[in-house]
């Protein structure tokens, strides 16, 4: 509801002024809980003192968020389950926040099905943003309707059959979200980019999902460190090899998948989508938080 507080957990029985705050959106969250700690933290007679210490070490807290700080923010409320109310009045939860999120599931181990991210193979090799993301597309092969024709078309079209990624969302109700990287480093380049960017829109899509993937994209700055260089042409390389080698996909069950993908080519793109997918199945990219 648009009654989404940043209040102290403590002295439940009394009312302190500067005890409780209504951030009137995600951005003011920052604004809101700085101002806690500056008028009610340093005072609250409730506050134990362990944990009154541990505030006393948090130097800098107060400064101004500007920039990926500010995106922090306003991406780790996403994930605890906050949204801004359609009404544009205050904040909501979209999801219980007690349960646990996508990202909590990925860094608990709670992998779901995928036939290109294996638990047992690729746990502390890659990135949790970057296994989310893989868990949100199957793979698909290439049909006639993928096929764009015009300028540039040789260079995104391919032989009807080739291997590709689909996005679990929506590619069984259009030709929307369907990916064809020619070599394994264009698939760790640019067509995980064009996923995300594709899953950040996508109205099929989990709101929680949507949130976990953009809160993960600062985790993986430490991650990547933690794994250290060469893990992302490693990790897309072998995702490249279950594709177009292994082939584990092309069992009866993966076949039964991709026939779902309407191999005729009668289906019609979402008109509010058609218009954005011009890139798609291209080699061509940004960079992106697993960079």
């Amino acid at each position: 509801s648009s009654s989404s507080s940043s209040r102290g957990p403590h002295g439940p029985g009394r009312r302190p002024k500067g005890h409780v705050y209504f951030p009137p959106s995600l951005v003011a969250i920052h604004q809101a809980a700085t101002d806690l700690y500056r008028r009610h933290f340093v005072s609250c007679p409730e506050m134990p003192n362990d944990v009154r210490e541990t505030m006393k070490s948090l130097k800098g807290f107060g400064a101004k968020a500007e920039g990926d700080t500010l995106q922090y923010w306003i991406d780790s409320s996403r994930e605890l389950g906050l949204a801004e109310s359609p009404d544009g009045i205050g904040l909501r939860f979209y999801r219980d926040p007690l349960a646990p999120s996508p990202a909590d599931d990925i860094a608990e181990g709670r992998w779901g099905k995928s036939h290109l991210v294996r638990l047992n193979e690729d746990k502390g090799i890659v990135t949790d943003h970057a296994a989310l993301l893989l868990m949100q597309v199957r793979p698909c092969r290439f049909k006639a309707s993928d096929k764009r024709g015009g300028p540039g078309s040789r260079g995104r079209d391919r032989a009807v059959g080739f291997p590709g990624l689909a996005c679990i969302h929506c590619a069984r109700k259009n030709n929307y979200g369907r990916y064809f990287p020619v070599a394994a480093k264009s698939l760790a380049d640019n067509a995980a980019n064009s996923v995300m960017a594709h899953l950040s829109n996508c109205r099929r899509c989990p709101e929680a999902t949507k949130s976990s993937l953009a809160y993960l994209t600062h985790r993986a700055q430490l991650q990547k460190a933690e794994i250290g260089g060469g893990w992302k042409r490693t990790f897309y390389k072998k995702v490249w090899d279950r594709l177009h080698h292994e082939r584990r996909w092309t069992s009866a069950e993966g076949e039964a998948g991709d026939a779902g993908d309407g191999a005729d080519g009668n289906e019609q793109r979402d008109d509010s989508q058609a218009g954005s997918s011009a890139q798609e199945g291209s080699d061509e990219g940004d960079g992106g938080p697993d960079d």
